[in-house]
């Protein structure tokens, strides 16, 4: 921000120096405060291709404030209100291990400060570039599922309407010239980052009035993910027609980036039709400050980023000293133990990772269980690292949720799909368990795990998939989990086998 000091007259540099040096110090304390997730968020920027626009956003959001009139800063007390408000859902999140909450919530105390430092005018002038500061969060990768599932379904639904015959299988499509897969990489995730970003700083230079500035990101939005399934069946379409001579090799990329092209050259003519007439717009006039600075209230916004993380310190992050809790696989009567599965391994980072085959008259099911003698940053029960898939040899290609009777209770569970070689299918039942509580839901799992640890609290806990294999409906293997789950200990019984031996 010392660059803004620099660009205004002469006499406004004096009105200028304080608060922005105020507000540089308080980055370097939020950054300082909370490192690990301003590390985490920059070491996604450097090692993902998806984010390496977060280098960016800084800077680009600088540039459009600077492009604003010259305003009088003038502190701004609610904006004390939003900082301790982002302070608070920093801690929320790390106490619930969500990064992606702890980077929204440090992304929210930079803007909030700018709030407090500057006073509520600048915050309404700078509002578009403020809000594109939040582009700085990883958040996409949480959309890929759904980007998946919808333009595979899309895809599907369209090349039916032209006329060609398409069966869907989660993530998989298949015409009679082969099968294609709607890989994360066609999502479309990419893509939709840069239209949004592209869009924002479009509509923040040239448009003007917030509601049509809005409204341009969204029309971009909408047609980045209509554009996305009209590459996608464009190319399945080329292969198909061309039996698999096109549109399978490099020309895979060429065609896209041409299609990609043409849908920004069509975005920019929608934003020449959206542009004022005479181009002038109400920030054209330089804004006065209500009320004067005041060092009190730019400095009180020091004291929730400075609470917050003690607090994660001293009461979250405390040393946990109990020793892993013994392991001890399910009881089943009725079920034969055999060895664990050797065609079938999730991902699980764990203290400690139990597996076994069970078979009854033939039917089979696979047992993984991951245990934990509490959670922590580089040991999350329930984290992206354990997974059912392990994103090489088996790759999740759709999801769904069933009732099954699991520990004594029924429950609404989440069942993944995976593919795997050779065309196989597998079906898995993921659970969690954290103390003397079992849970189907993510969600509330992280909901517990959050108030447990703001109580300093961080009983064991563990991880249980249970998996089946089948040929053509995955009902068989639902019915064979049921079946299997029916038939094994309360979770009490299993956990009082686990504790502690005195």
């Amino acid at each position: 921000m010392a660059m803004l000091a620099a660009d205004l007259s002469s006499e406004r540099r004096s009105d200028w120096s304080l608060p922005v040096a105020v507000y540089g110090v308080y980055l370097a304390v939020c950054v300082f405060a909370f490192h690990s997730t301003a590390l985490a968020m920059a070491q996604t920027w450097l090692s993902s291709s998806s984010y390496h626009h977060g280098v960016a956003v800084a800077p680009l959001a600088l540039i459009m404030i600077l492009s604003r009139p010259r305003i009088d800063p003038a502190t701004g007390p609610l904006g004390l209100v939003a900082v301790s408000a982002g302070a608070f859902l920093w801690l929320a999140g790390a106490a619930a291990g969500v990064a992606l909450v702890e980077q929204f919530a440090f992304v929210t105390l930079l803007i909030a400060g700018a709030w407090a430092m500057f006073g509520a005018s600048a915050a309404k002038l700078w509002a578009l570039p403020l809000l594109f500061l939040y582009f700085m969060v990883p958040f996409g990768e949480v959309l890929v599922p759904a980007l998946q599932t919808f333009t595979a379904k899309a895809v599907a639904a369209m090349l039916t309407l032209v006329g060609t015959n398409a069966a869907i299988d989660g993530t998989f499509i298949r015409t009679q010239a082969g099968l294609f897969e709607i890989a994360e990489a066609c999502a479309g995730l990419n893509f939709l980052l840069a239209a949004l970003m592209i869009a924002w700083v479009y509509a923040s230079q040239t448009l003007h009035g917030f509601k049509t500035r809005i409204f341009f990101i969204a029309i971009a939005a909408a047609v980045a993910l209509v554009a996305n399934f009209l590459r996608a069946l464009l190319l399945i379409l080329a292969a198909t027609l061309s039996d698999m001579r096109f549109a399978v090799g490099p020309d895979h990329l060429v065609l896209g980036f041409v299609f990609y092209a043409l849908v920004f050259v069509v975005l920019f003519w929608i934003g020449a039709k959206m542009k004022a007439p005479n181009g002038v717009g109400p920030e054209h006039a330089p804004v006065r400050a209500r009320r004067a600075w005041r060092f009190s209230i730019a400095a009180a916004a020091f004291l929730p980023v400075m609470a917050a993380s003690a607090y994660a310190t001293f009461v979250i992050d405390a040393v946990n000293t109990a020793s892993l809790e013994r392991p001890a696989l399910l009881n089943a009567p009725g079920w034969r133990l055999l060895e664990p599965p050797r065609n079938w391994a999730p991902s699980i980072n764990a203290d400690h990772v139990e597996a076994a085959t069970y078979d009854k008259a033939g039917e089979r099911v696979y047992l993984y269980l991951g245990f934990f003698s509490h959670d922590r940053p580089d040991k999350e029960i329930v984290n992206a690292l354990n997974a059912p898939a392990d994103g090489e040899t088996w790759r999740k290609i759709a999801g769904r949720k069933d009732v099954v009777y699991l520990f004594g209770e029924s429950n609404e569970i989440a069942l993944d799909i995976l593919a795997g070689p050779d065309r196989r299918r597998l079906l898995v039942a993921t659970a969690y368990w954290r103390g003397d509580d079992i849970y189907t839901n993510k969600t509330a799992f992280k909901w517990a795990q959050m108030k447990d640890k703001l109580n300093g609290s961080n009983p064991p806990g563990g991880i249980v998939m249970i998996a089946a294999d089948y040929a053509d409906d995955p009902a068989e293997a639902l019915a064979r989990i049921r079946a299997f789950t029916s038939d094994i200990e309360r979770f009490d019984m299993w956990r009082n086998r686990m504790r502690r031996v005195s």
